[in-house]
């Protein structure tokens, strides 16, 4: 999803160079991100990642389903498994790492562009895993 906003700038009488708001990446932070962010956890996670492996199979032209495993008392493990093009490990670092950095804001073909989904499993877990298969 494409986002448009405008540009804002602060004014001040201060004489030094301009400086960009940063975010202290720490576990700490992530935690309180993910956590604040949604009142049904699980719920989120669910959507969140849904909604990233729809997001990749529109990418790679995938009409097929993606896969969802819910956890059972003898499988006690949530997982998605999609079928688009895969992520670099470049782009998985980049991407888990770091809050508000998407790959889909260059479309309006996609329905994530905040990138906050792929982070909502630390909302509810301390670690997660992901597997790509790219190229």
């Amino acid at each position: 999803m494409q986002l448009h906003s405008n540009e804002n700038f602060v004014k001040t009488n201060i004489s030094s160079a301009p400086k960009n708001f940063t975010i202290n990446a720490s576990s700490k932070a992530f935690k309180i991100l993910s956590s604040g962010l949604y009142q049904n956890k699980i719920r989120a996670i669910v959507r969140e990642l849904s909604t990233n492996a729809l997001d990749a199979h529109i990418e790679a032209k995938n009409s097929d389903p993606f896969v969802v495993h819910l956890p059972t008392s003898f499988e006690p493990f949530f997982s998605i498994q999609d079928f688009g093009t895969g992520l670099s490990e470049e782009d998985v670092l980049n991407l888990y790492t770091s809050y508000f950095s998407s790959t889909k804001t260059s479309s309006d073909d996609y329905i994530g562009a905040l990138g906050l989904g792929s982070k909502s499993p630390f909302s509810y877990v301390d670690s997660f895993t992901i597997q790509s298969i790219f190229e």
